[in-house]
């Protein structure tokens, strides 16, 4: 094999040799002797790549090596936890040494979708600002490789990820900004015959499903998912020309030729919300409010928690400015609607969950949506829509979890009431707990708070859940996701 053509003739034999790169794996970590090892599933880097190892980041950046060093081809390779190593004698110089495409391989390439806008951009794909300084250190696409997906919110690890030819970058969001580490390509691609396990943080998930998100970034600064909801919807080119995306709370829109100019529809408007006239301040901090002037000294009162809410996400310009003084919504439950977003306190949830959006982004959604025929509904996994969430994606093991469901009918959004289903945990140690959730309402919703399961839970276990709707189907209508037991603050 040439230098010259090697990376091309490499690139068509990845795809059908992955396989062998396993069996070639068990024939390298087959010993001739016993060797100590410093922990199980953990190797000397080959002398053939030491050098070519702490050039990138040695250790701390690839990751403990996690193989022998084997031959493939004509190539001398060995996985570390992040990439696969790979040397080829017969290259340019330059070439010799290189990361295997372990991402192309894997198949994790997405569409681009849409985006534009200032930022690193390459074949269409965003390089998330934070991937960067990291991008260029790894040569950009001569180590790193071109990206193949779009940056990305992963709930489930609470992290932002983005995957790339040779490796794969996330930040995990509990730590500061900046802070970026590359995912467990190697542990991904070696599989069960490899000894070593990932770390949580870094475990390479399934991208199937997933929904493309170009204003990922900025609302990551906002706040992401976990204040606005979940994407109900790909993004689009709305009326006005805009590109606009539905989430469960908000609207979000930008310019086609400048996505990083994100602003919120005035969906609270656009729905039909009261609005009513500002009035003068009567309240004041010591009463709890803080007041909002809307127009000269005229505006409403605001509680305290919700200015804080507002704060914290992005302040008025994300909000826009009070449609009405705060009103009771039932018992124990407050609404307060601003142009962009409505805010609803309810004094019996837990401290961290009495102040959040109203759903709106659902409701927006099913008016777009046409009226439904007069067939009736036959229920499938294809004509049925199952949206669940969860109140935390990671909890300490003594706090309760909320689960929430909402079941519309596929072809128009509308919601189903009356629907009945279940939901199972599985727990860290394979044990399996089952609940009825209550049937669902007018908006065809359903929620359970569910008491802690155990203190004992393991710190960093994850806790799959499945939900199934209790519908004559002759297929399954279910939908799984997990969250984390974090004991930690």
């Amino acid at each position: 094999m040439s230098g010259e053509n090697q990376p091309t003739i490499r690139m068509k034999r990845a795809f059908r040799m992955l396989p062998f790169l396993a069996v070639l794996v068990l024939v390298a970590c087959a010993p001739t002797q016993p060797q100590p090892t410093p922990q199980p599933g953990v190797f000397e880097v080959d002398p053939v790549f030491r050098e070519f190892y702490r050039m990138l980041g040695g250790e701390p950046l690839l990751g403990p090596a996690i193989t022998r060093a084997f031959r493939f081809e004509a190539n001398l390779c060995q996985y570390t936890q992040n990439v696969l190593m790979c040397f080829n004698p017969y290259a340019e110089d330059r070439k010799r040494f290189y990361l295997f495409p372990l991402g192309q391989v894997l198949n994790l390439r997405e569409d681009p979708g849409l985006v534009s806008g200032d930022g690193t951009i390459i074949n269409g794909y965003l390089i998330y600002e934070e991937f960067v300084p990291l991008y260029d250190r790894l040569g950009g696409s001569l180590y790193a490789g071109h990206p193949l997906t779009q940056p990305r919110y992963n709930a489930t690890h609470n992290r932002i990820e983005q995957y790339f030819e040779n490796v794969g970058f996330y930040r995990n969001l509990d730590e500061p900004p900046g802070n970026v580490h590359l995912l467990a390509y190697g542990v991904f691609a070696c599989d069960a015959h490899c000894r070593y396990q990932a770390p949580l943080n870094g475990i390479v998930t399934s991208q199937a499903n997933e929904v493309s998100q170009p204003f990922l970034s900025r609302l990551a600064r906002l706040g992401g998912v976990a204040a606005f909801g979940q994407p109900l919807s790909e993004p689009y080119q709305a009326p006005d020309g805009a590109i606009e995306q539905i989430y469960e709370a908000v609207v979000l829109y930008a310019p086609a030729d400048n996505l990083n100019a994100m602003r919120l529809r005035p969906l609270s408007r656009m729905l039909g919300f009261p609005d009513y006239p500002p009035g003068p301040q009567i309240y004041g901090e010591v009463d709890g409010m803080v007041f909002y002037p809307v127009h000269e000294d005229l505006g409403f009162h605001v509680p305290k928690v919700f200015d804080e809410f507002i704060a914290l996400h992005g302040g008025r310009e994300i909000s826009g400015n009070p449609l009405e003084e705060i009103a009771a919504v039932g018992n124990n439950r407050y609404r307060q609607c601003f142009e962009n977003y409505c805010l609803l306190y309810d004094h019996t949830a837990a401290p961290s969950l009495r102040v959040r959006l109203l759903p709106l982004g659902l409701e927006y959604l099913r008016r777009l949506q046409p009226e439904s025929n007069d067939l009736p509904l036959v229920y499938t996994p294809q004509s049925i829509r199952l949206l669940v969430s969860t109140a935390a994606t990671r909890l300490p093991a003594d706090q309760p979890q909320s689960f929430e469901i909402v079941v519309l009918d596929a072809r128009n959004n509308h919601p189903l009431a009356g629907i009945e289903s279940r939901l199972w945990l599985t727990l860290a140690d394979g044990t399996r707990l089952e609940y009825r959730l209550p049937p669902t309402d007018a908006q065809g919703r359903a929620r359970l708070s569910i008491a802690p399961i155990t203190p004992e839970q393991p710190n960093g276990s994850v806790i799959a859940y499945q939900v199934c709707l209790s519908l004559p189907s002759d297929q399954p209508i279910c939908t799984s996701d997990s969250y984390l037991i974090w004991n930690y603050q």
